[in-house]
């Protein structure tokens, strides 16, 4: 019987139960990708390290190396294998292919097992906001790449409602979100907000009636900024922001709103140095690294997610004593100006404040990891434009520049343009010059 609030009984295990089920399921998970995925013998075999060494979680952190996705696609192309030598031979198991978002290069596939972390992860946020058995919710499937049997949604008499993300598709939404009265949804993205704003605007439509069923909806693909928090809020709309959890397993904010949630059942997490590779301690700033704890078919050992972030194990508000996580942004988008350290979410909360730049869409210009200036170029809505293009830039770079403290130059381009390098939440925020 599942408590009230939460799905799975896991959900509330104490600290001292999640070390247990860790440490053994470490040693079990180090054996079986050893045995099963290619990529990870090779490189255990080059670090001279092998499964019997492994019979504790310290064994594991102090001798396992640690992979990332060019190790993995690097595997990939030496060897002719689309999943990169990390896909174990567990015949008749694999009932899906994916591919990752292809983020930070190109797309991998995914094999996925009869058991996904992520669906797992998933249906206990969903239940945590509210959802149960013979309910209805929205599926915006505007990162769906496939892969994903939803398996635990039908088996709870779920019924999804599927929509693909488009301007032509918002006003299905809305008369569905209506007619169905959905209890939560999910994935929300930027674009998807800015798309019901418009809407809204134009059609007259009540987005309080629209959304009155919904206890809440799953975010993600990119940081939710203020304004876009504080609109939905006005439509009685409660967001919950999501972020992939080293593409082991999805990580959600609970109702507490006070970081991102890793399963610790599914994942083991740690920090590292971005450079040194060296482990941190929780609450330091680092490399998230993430293993797969359940997934037999795609073991992922101490991956390198390329994520900044701060662990923290202390006990939730929320009743869980799951680790959660603060996300400050890729490692790789990091600069550093006059010794401040700045990430694209930073800008992403100050472009959107205004009108014209509403979408939030800009890119960081990047010379070097250390630079004597911010260098910023910043889409806007010629529609919406209702100053002169030099005023909105003085007024844009005057409240950065007062924001972030460091010399700063901002370019102003029509959005259009930066739409051109792809949709809204894949536009690469750091770009080389």
């Amino acid at each position: 019987m599942a408590h009230p609030e939460f799905f799975d009984p896991v959900e509330t295990a104490s600290r001292e139960d999640l070390d247990r089920l860790q440490e053994g399921a470490i040693v079990a998970i180090a054996a079986h990708a050893y045995a099963r995925a290619p990529l990870i013998r090779e490189t255990w075999d080059a670090a001279g390290v092998r499964p019997s060494d492994i019979r504790s979680v310290g064994d594991f952190v102090a001798k396992v190396p640690i992979i990332d996705k060019d190790d993995v696609r690097s595997y990939r192309d030496r060897h002719d294998d689309p999943s990169g030598g990390m896909s174990a031979s567990v015949p008749g198991e694999t009932v899906s292919i994916g591919t990752t978002s292809g983020t930070t290069g190109d797309p991998t596939p995914v094999p996925n097992w009869y058991r996904s972390g992520s669906e797992e992860a998933y249906f206990r946020d969903h239940w945590h906001i509210g959802l149960r058995p013979g309910d209805y919710f929205s599926w915006m499937m505007f990162t769906f790449r496939g892969g994903h049997r939803r398996r635990y949604y039908s088996e709870h008499g779920v019924s999804e409602i599927c929509f693909s993300i488009g301007p032509s598709e918002i006003p299905r939404f809305a008369e569905a979100s209506k007619r169905w009265r959905p209890t939560s949804g999910a994935i929300f993205s930027n674009p998807m907000l800015l798309m019901l704003e418009a809407y809204f605007e134009k059609s007259g439509d009540d987005p309080v009636d629209v959304f009155k069923s919904y206890k809440g909806a799953i975010f993600g693909g990119e940081p939710l900024g203020n304004r876009l928090a504080t609109l939905t809020r006005s439509w009685g709309l409660e967001l919950f922001e999501t972020t992939s959890l080293g593409d082991v397993a999805g990580a959600t904010m609970c109702r507490m709103h006070d970081g991102f949630h890793a399963y610790e059942d599914l994942a083991f997490i740690e920090t590292v140095d971005p450079v040194t590779r060296e482990p941190l301690a929780d609450g330091e700033v680092g490399e998230l690294v993430v293993t797969t704890l359940n997934d037999r078919l795609t073991p992922l050992v101490r991956y390198g997610s390329g994520d900044l972030v701060q662990i923290k194990r202390g006990p939730c508000g929320c009743g869980r004593n799951h680790a959660r996580y603060d996300l400050l942004g890729r490692a790789t988008d990091q600069i550093i100006i006059e010794g401040r350290s700045i990430l694209p979410r930073e800008i992403m909360g100050l472009v959107e404040q205004h009108s014209e730049t509403r979408a939030g869409l800009f890119q960081i210009i990047r010379t070097d990891r250390e630079m004597d200036a911010l260098k910023l170029r910043i889409g806007y809505d010629r529609a919406r434009l209702e100053v002169s293009h030099e005023v909105l830039r003085d007024r844009l770079h005057g409240m950065i520049a007062e924001a972030v403290g460091v010399r700063l130059h901002v370019e102003l381009v029509d959005e259009q343009d930066l739409l051109k390098l792809g949709p809204p939440h894949k536009i690469p925020r750091v770009t080389r010059q």
